[in-house]
């Protein structure tokens, strides 16, 4: 592996093309729902892994996750947690393929990736994870099935408002000082997040206002990941990439 460097898991709110209000969405690098109204203390959801489909001549990402903050463009943190489905370039001849691992991110500060030899992920793993919030410290958490668990406490520079809730699939950025580029989202074919939650309430709850939010090209013209209607009681819910 690994991702692109330097790259991070830039939010929505920080510049990269959404339109914000209530109900539909659109931005350039997220597809997926968010919630705000009270002040967040836990958010978390699953998913299985998805396969990356690859044309092994150039780089692709999609990173997968659930966090807070990072939805108003006034919110300067995201305290977020998830995997990422990646094409790689490849080397000369040799065409490039599919990588898989783990990170968490407590933004503005870098991306952490897991080392793939403690934390591997591979396409159909069964991920849950989660971010909740004890005093000032924040505790970030991931699981993979029944082959590990990982945890963090992570005390953030920058204090957070707590402001939203998020369950999203991500085209990820590179970055170049404070200038960011959304990279080409791989083709994941299709992502079922289930057990979402934010407060222990799930995303339709009457205290929330809930937020669907569609990946599309800067024009607006072009979907390029959509999520489904919520399901479940509302804690589960599909996003199918689209980009043709």
């Amino acid at each position: 592996m690994v991702a692109v460097s330097p790259v991070h898991f830039a939010a929505v709110g920080h510049g990269l093309g959404a339109k914000p209000g209530r109900g539909s969405q659109t931005s350039l690098n997220w597809a997926g729902y968010a919630v705000t109204g009270p002040t967040f203390s836990n958010v978390a959801g699953g998913w299985a892994q998805p396969a990356a489909v690859c044309p092994g001549t150039k780089v692709e990402q999609a990173a997968f996750w659930v966090g807070l903050d990072g939805y108003s463009k006034s919110d300067p943190t995201v305290e977020q947690i998830g995997t990422d489905s990646d094409c790689t370039k490849g080397k000369g001849k040799k065409p490039g393929g599919p990588s898989y691992y783990a990170w968490y991110q407590m933004y503005p500060q870098s991306v952490v990736v897991l080392p793939t030899t403690s934390y591997p992920v591979a396409p159909g793993d069964a991920i849950t994870s989660g971010v909740s919030l004890s005093g000032s410290t924040y505790i970030l958490t991931i699981s993979d099935g029944v082959k590990w668990h990982f945890s963090t406490n992570q005390t953030p520079a920058t204090l957070p408002l707590n402001s939203s809730a998020e369950w999203i699939a991500e085209a990820p950025s590179s970055c170049t000082g404070t200038k960011c580029k959304v990279l080409p989202l791989a083709n994941f074919g299709s992502i079922a997040f289930s057990g979402a939650s934010a407060n222990g309430q799930a995303i339709p709850w009457a205290g929330f206002t809930n937020y669907q939010i569609s990946m599309t090209t800067k024009n607006g013209k072009i979907a390029l990941a959509q999520p489904s209607a919520l399901a479940g009681g509302g804690n589960a819910f599909t996003i199918t990439w689209l980009k043709l």
